[in-house]
């Protein structure tokens, strides 16, 4: 296996072993033990194991930014914003992204020890929460101005549309997302 193959597999065993146990709960040797390598060859990828979380928040950064770049890049190009297009990109953010495979267990790791851990809970409301509302925000603010939407506020449907996005990521309830973000397109659009 190549270097960076053993690097992708500690972090993604780490990952999942943070999201199941918590981060507090995991030693080097259990990852090690995991990805079945000694446990002084982890120290070859990673100074330790603030070292693999802060990879995978690393990575967590570039995966939201190619997001957003799509998205705006997407956006800039329409004149026109149907319904099954909107609802169609809100699901695809509660399945494509909170529920991925690198970010709900991230999100999982987070929610467990955010209420011992200062810094879990910012990033777990950064994550699920303030960033999303920041940049809907200013989605929205766009929308308005080029007469997409009739909702001169922002802010506030910004922090509704979230709202639903977050309900459909801890509910599951797909079918209701969908009604939901179907609803607020009504609403707005």
């Amino acid at each position: 296996m190549t270097a960076d193959g053993t690097k992708e597999r500690i972090l993604m065993t780490a990952l999942q072993m943070f999201s199941e146990k918590g981060y507090s709960a995991v030693s080097m040797r259990d990852i090690s033990g995991a990805v079945g390598i000694r446990t002084s060859s982890i120290y070859y990828y990673f100074k330790g194991k603030q070292d693999i979380f802060d990879a995978l928040i690393e990575q967590t950064e570039l995966l939201k930014t190619g997001i957003k770049e799509g998205f705006a890049k997407a956006l800039g190009d329409t004149k026109k914003v149907k319904k099954e297009d909107f609802v169609r990109v809100g699901k695809l953010f509660v399945t494509g992204y909170l529920q991925s495979e690198k970010i709900e267990p991230l999100l999982q790791m987070l929610e467990s020890e955010r209420f011992h851990d200062h810094k879990a809970d910012e990033m777990w409301k950064k994550m699920l929460f303030t960033e999303p509302v920041e940049n809907h925000t200013l989605t929205f603010q766009e929308m308005y101005k080029r007469g997409l939407i009739k909702e001169k506020d922002s802010a506030r449907i910004a922090s509704e549309y979230q709202g639903i996005i977050v309900m459909g990521y801890f509910t599951g309830d797909i079918a209701r997302l969908e009604d939901s973000l179907s609803a607020f397109y009504k609403r707005y659009f």
